[in-house]
């Protein structure tokens, strides 16, 4: 789990206990404002717990996806490679083994090369501007999903050269390896493998980030959010109870910290 997906999830839990605390003042806790009233802290605990459950049942399958397309790409650069030394061994002319070594270029980066180019895009999604509204949570959201897109492209643009390599390869009469996985037949099966894989990801990434949205929208949205909801509770507290009092010292503490959007 990442730092910033630990955050969040420690300020999920630090709502559960602020609301647990609560609960523990009793009637006395009698908010005038609805949104602090302890049955609606339960209901945005509720919400929380139910798109963590959901996050955690639709992370399988994404992860699942992820390694699977990892996995078929990750011989990709080895394979650029040994076509490329195939045609120079062949009877290609001087032309058609330079433009072959151009083509294996764009897919001999490998698996650090497509890493790279991911956190690039990465770095490209924290500069977009938000909406007015709910800028944190807009920010989290818009930076996850273009970050996915970008990896998507990253991975349709080498799959889209590897099929350029093979249809080079096929109209040199010359390029005829003895060896089954160098030819034009495996070549093109390894090929067709490669565009379900990278579909997989885009099908089961939509279930996870909406998942991840709810959770998002619950902690930060603006008034409505975790976030502000717990600040909004420590004001009554301290108004109703007062500063030195055992229940506001019970929560004094509870902090609910927004992510920093670089």
């Amino acid at each position: 789990m990442s730092a910033k997906e630990t955050g969040h999830a420690k300020n999920v839990a630090s709502y559960g206990t602020l609301v647990t605390d609560v609960e523990s003042f009793g009637t006395t806790f009698n908010p005038s404002n609805d949104d602090i009233k302890l049955i609606a802290l339960k209901a945005v605990k509720t919400g929380l717990e139910a798109a963590m459950t959901e996050m955690r049942e639709t992370e399988r399958p994404y992860k699942t996806a992820i390694n699977a397309r990892q996995e078929a790409f990750k011989g990709m650069s080895s394979l650029a490679t040994k076509l490329k030394n195939a045609l120079l061994a062949s009877k290609a002319t001087k032309k058609e083994i330079k433009d072959g070594e151009s083509l294996a270029k764009k897919l001999t980066g490998g698996k650090k090369a497509l890493d790279s180019f991911i956190e690039s895009t990465h770095e490209k999604a924290k500069t977009v501007t938000p909406s007015a509204d709910d800028s944190i949570v807009s920010e989290i959201n818009n930076e996850e999903i273009i970050q996915h897109s970008n990896s998507q492209m990253g991975y349709d643009n080498r799959i889209e050269n590897f099929k350029k390599f093979i249809t080079f390869l096929t109209s040199i009469p010359s390029y005829n390896p003895n060896e089954e996985n160098l030819k034009i037949s495996a070549l093109t099966t390894y090929a067709n493998s490669l565009q379900p894989l990278n579909n997989a990801v885009d099908t089961t990434f939509l279930p996870f980030y909406n998942a991840r949205s709810k959770r998002n929208n619950l902690l930060y949205s603006t008034d409505t959010g975790v976030h502000d909801l717990v600040q909004k509770v420590k004001s009554y507290v301290k108004s109703a109870y007062g500063v030195k009092s055992p229940e506001y010292k019970l929560i004094s503490k509870i902090q609910i910290k927004v992510p920093k959007i670089k």
